[in-house]
């Protein structure tokens, strides 16, 4: 019995969405969602745009909706109309 051979790879986990309690760098607070493989990997995508992640506040959210109303999306605070100010 041949192989079955994939043209891609299986990663380990799906990614799932995250929410973050962060700061900026004039210590403004925000809770911040994204989708990301772990949490680990969504750290990393947060600081890589300037911000000081406080702490995972995923369990704090009983559904996306949740979420969706209360938090924001990287996109929003970076965007044009967002005060953020990263961390150098």
């Amino acid at each position: 019995m041949a192989t079955d051979r994939r043209p891609f790879e299986l990663t380990p986990t799906q990614p799932m969405t995250y929410v973050a309690l962060i700061a900026d760098a004039t210590g403004r607070f925000a809770h911040v969602y994204g989708n990301a493989n772990s949490w680990s990997q969504f750290i990393d995508e947060l600081e890589d745009i300037g911000c000081e992640v406080i702490e995972n506040q995923t369990e704090d959210y009983e559904s996306l909706e949740d979420i969706q109303e209360y938090c924001v999306t990287i996109q929003q605070l970076t965007g044009k109309e967002s005060n953020f100010v990263p961390y150098p």
